[in-house]
């Protein structure tokens, strides 16, 4: 079977764009401090950020816009901002990290066939063979290596009296294009506080991630 070479870097290519959309941010966890009544907290503050800063995954615009995602989600859930004596500070933690992967994609599928050989079949002198005759396809497999970035966007809620982490929630997820963040980080932000302990009050209805 002869297959055009160039198939092959079509097929990645096209394999490339359907992760690149696919893989923002899908995988969501969270934790809390069951002792903490959530309902005390009113006000809320930004920490200044620790990490460092930079990169087409972590730079100061995606921190902006998703600092005012999370403070919206706040504000929906009756929270103020308070520079002054908050009750909690607001800590946000973006990483990204280059990695790389193995993808293989088939290639080209060939028809085989086989005899099965029973070993309890010697009823005629000489042969020890029936015919049992099954057909199967065999795929041959090309893989590439394709580079992505590790992402994930962490907020901690940390008590300012008891200088205390009492809530984290993280979006994680395998990147391949810059350009879906802007589109996916409202939707990210949203599922990161789906489980918060303090649910919107008049309802928030999630944002649809772009493809």
């Amino acid at each position: 079977m002869k297959t055009d070479k160039n198939f092959y870097g079509y097929l990645i290519s096209f394999l490339f764009v359907a992760m690149a959309g696919c893989g923002v941010y899908t995988k969501i966890t969270s934790n809390y401090d069951r002792s903490i009544d959530f309902t005390k907290y009113k006000t809320f503050a930004w920490l200044p950020d620790k990490d460092t800063v930079g990169g087409e995954y972590n730079n100061q615009i995606i921190r902006n816009n998703a600092r005012n995602y999370f403070s919206h989600c706040m504000g929906g859930r009756g929270y103020k901002i308070s520079i002054d004596t908050p009750d909690v500070f607001l800590e946000l933690v973006i990483t990204a990290v280059k990695k790389e992967k193995t993808v293989s994609t088939p290639s080209s599928t060939y028809p085989l066939g086989w005899y099965y050989h029973n070993p309890y079949y010697y009823h005629y002198p000489g042969n020890h063979y029936y015919l049992h005759h099954y057909n199967y396809n065999y795929t041959t497999y090309v893989t590439q290596k394709v580079e992505y970035t590790e992402g994930a966007i962490t907020l901690n809620v940390i008590d300012r009296k008891l200088n205390k982490l009492v809530w984290t929630g993280t979006a994680k997820g395998d990147l391949y294009d810059p350009s879906y963040i802007g589109d996916n980080l409202h939707p990210a932000v949203y599922d990161i506080l789906e489980n918060y302990p303090i649910k919107p009050l008049n309802g928030h209805r999630r944002p649809k991630k772009k493809m």
